[in-house]
């Protein structure tokens, strides 16, 4: 049985690391994991606290890896990068010290600039969930071989729930500048969720200021009419987010921003919605709200494609086959 440990952060507003972590179980693989930022409120004040004492958190939280690789010695370690948890290089070179013989690959989900991608050095293979990163890797020189591998769905948390649909159009994340900007032009009712949108004023959407519970957001994707998808403009160039996969295994369409890498993952205007334009976001909404037929052989096509090309097990499969381990 092949053994693998993903490194990432714990209880991200993804669940990522979580995600990685069943994927790997479901092909079979002996799994474990090792939280950068502890798995607990208890191992997280610790970190920060002997951080403190030590005047290096990166360190402290060394010292745990390596107890975790020298117990555990896996076949395959796989890194979970996001821009909260680019890491120092000595963690990798700490990975390669303490298990020479494990192959050492990343899963990257935000953009980065040369000196955040310095992992890329230190690993078999660079995984990204967004083309303009294999661009980037090139462009910076990186040893390591870089393939797209775009973020996916759990279908153990997501799948189909039954139901009664309101015609509400639903928008879960963060508020940022640009997705703020984009949201204050939409002249229809967006339900939204996710910190920082008490700062729209005088607005007819409808919001809901605080972080979604992970575990709630399939009951949520399942009794909308569809999901609304803007990018994080820090983090994403051409790639999808979750909600691009994730309302899909409840049967929901998504109304996503047109991103270059749509195409390699569903068929538009079949599977999934795109806009151009502020107009044409408007059409698109008009349409989803009042044509509940259409609304629903979207959100039927999509969750067709999501659970024959899209799952995290899908990915975990991927990775296992292009490093040469399946």
């Amino acid at each position: 049985m092949i053994k693998v440990l993903v490194i990432g952060k714990y209880n991200s507003i993804v669940h990522w690391t979580e995600n990685t972590v069943e994927a790997f179980k479901q092909t079979g693989c002996d799994v474990d994991y090792f939280a950068l930022n502890g798995d607990s409120f208890a191992q997280s004040t610790y970190y920060k606290l002997l951080g403190k004492i030590q005047g290096d958190k990166s360190k402290v939280v060394a010292d745990s890896l390596r107890k975790k690789l020298q117990s555990f010695q896996p076949d395959l370690i796989v890194f979970v990068m996001i821009a909260s948890n680019w890491l120092p290089e000595h963690l990798f070179q700490l990975t390669t010290a303490t298990c020479p013989h494990a192959t050492k690959i990343v899963w990257v989900g935000d953009k980065f600039n040369r000196a955040e991608g310095i992992f890329a050095n230190h690993v078999d293979w660079v995984f990204c969930t967004d083309t303009a990163f294999i661009d980037a890797a090139h462009e910076y020189g990186y040893s390591a071989p870089a393939s797209y591998l775009p973020l996916a769905v759990n279908q153990k948390i997501f799948h189909p729930i039954p139901a009664i649909r309101s015609n509400a159009i639903i928008y879960v994340a963060n508020n940022t500048v640009g997705r703020g900007e984009m949201i204050s032009t939409i002249k229809r009712p967006i339900t939204l969720y996710g910190k920082g949108w008490s700062k729209l004023k005088n607005t007819q959407h409808i919001i809901n200021a605080y972080r979604l519970p992970y575990t709630k957001l399939p009951g949520v994707y399942a009794s909308c009419r569809a999901v609304l998808n803007i990018k994080n403009e820090k983090n994403v160039i051409n790639g999808l987010s979750q909600r691009s996969f994730e309302p899909y295994a409840t049967m929901t369409p998504v109304l996503n921003d047109a991103m270059k890498d749509i195409d390699l993952c569903f068929e538009v205007d079949r599977e999934i919605l795109v806009y151009h334009s502020i107009d044409e976001l408007h059409e698109q909404y008009d349409r989803l709200a009042t044509d509940a037929h259409f609304a629903n052989a979207i959100g039927q096509a999509g969750y067709k494609r999501a659970m024959a090309e899209h799952t995290y097990a899908h990915r975990a499969k991927t990775m296992l086959t292009q490093v040469g381990l399946i």
